[in-house]
């Protein structure tokens, strides 16, 4: 029988445009407030999110706190009057030690009506995209407030366009983008949340769930041996005690996961390597030995496996920290994730 266990408690809002789809379905006229430009030393990132209802209800930020008051009073006037604006704070601004940015940073924040049916549309495919693991974008004209979603694998007419999401794909970046006519639009990204797929329910997943977690990490551990992968030794986590061939599609591995094999055991870890590696997983670990990954790589390449593709396996598993336990261990191959996904200068030295 399949066995897999999911937290007890799901957060009933995963993200700002999830609350803000929950708002629609109940009838509240919705603003969307969002970072489009920073300058010093801005708290929160281009592309960042604030909702606001018509009674001043809001979910997310756009400064950490420092401006939310004056963007919520804005975007109450906007209600009203129907029609999106730029506004802006920072230190050249004579309410910036109100709101708070005294300390020399600044931002522009583009505040837009999401109360049309096409807007409810749009923040519902959002949504869908993310649930689904794809990329997706709400692309914004500056100039009149008009938005449309980009999704990917979908064709733009206009090429400018197209390229700006295709890098927005890769980068997780939002931004500012001219049109071939000339036209400023706003790309607010949306890519999949980093997350680790751990296969082996073992001391050293144990000890990499918490750090992970820790990290902003979502983690999900798969072992048929359902001794090791049990709820009372892995509580609260997405948790499969079934062999990782029978659950690969709900997996759904991409290019936004991390895939480690700690088992040891061929017959549990080379089927999920194989998968990771053709759907382009960002990292893929295997723990072992070198003359245990040397036995590996031959029975992947008997598999079928390219040399290219098998050299993208890191193994021995984790930084080189001389780690002597599970727990340095886990440390290790958190670290490992964290140079490979953000391509630091450790790991471009360890790559050469």
């Amino acid at each position: 029988m399949s066995i897999s266990h999911l937290p007890e408690e799901l957060p009933q809002n995963l993200d700002v445009l999830g609350v803000a789809e929950r708002w629609q379905t109940e009838g509240r006229k919705v603003v969307l407030a969002t970072v489009i430009e920073t300058w010093g030393s801005a708290p929160r990132p281009v592309g960042s999110h604030l909702i606001i209802d018509e009674n001043g209800e809001f979910e997310g930020s756009v400064s950490g706190g420092c401006v939310e008051g004056a963007v919520v009073s804005e975007a109450l006037d906007v209600l009203e009057g129907g029609k999106a604006r730029r506004i802006e704070f920072g230190v050249a601004d004579e309410t910036a030690w109100r709101v708070g940015l005294s300390c020399g940073g600044k931002i522009a924040v583009y505040v837009q009506p999401v109360t049309s049916e096409a807007d409810h549309g749009h923040i519902h495919l959002l949504n869908k995209a993310r649930y689904e693991r794809e990329p997706a974008a709400l692309l914004t004209n500056l100039a009149d407030g008009t938005s449309s979603v980009m999704l990917y694998g979908d064709d733009a007419e206009d090429t400018a366009l197209a390229v700006a999401f295709e890098n927005g794909v890769r980068s997780g970046k939002s931004g500012h983008v001219t049109s071939e006519d000339g036209q400023e639009y706003f790309l607010s990204m949306q890519v999949p949340a980093t997350r680790i797929v751990v296969v082996g329910a073992v001391h050293i997943t144990q000890a990499l769930v918490p750090i992970a977690q820790t990290a902003g990490y979502d983690i999900t551990v798969v072992d048929p041996r359902s001794a090791f992968a049990s709820k009372e030794r892995f509580p609260g986590i997405s948790l499969y005690a079934e062999w990782p061939e029978d659950v690969m599609e709900q997996l759904k591995l991409d290019p936004y996961t991390a895939v480690a094999a700690v088992t040891h055991d061929p017959k549990i870890d080379d089927f999920p390597l194989t998968e990771a590696l053709k759907a382009g997983c960002f990292y893929v670990g295997a723990l072992g030995s070198r003359k245990t990954h040397a036995k590996r790589c031959e029975r992947l390449r008997e598999a079928g496996v390219s040399e290219e593709d098998i050299a993208r396996i890191k193994a021995p598993i984790g930084l080189d920290i001389g780690a002597a336990n599970p727990q340095e261990i886990a440390v290790a191959v958190l670290s490992e994730i964290i140079v490979t996904l953000r391509g630091t200068k450790a790991e471009q030295k360890k790559a050469a």
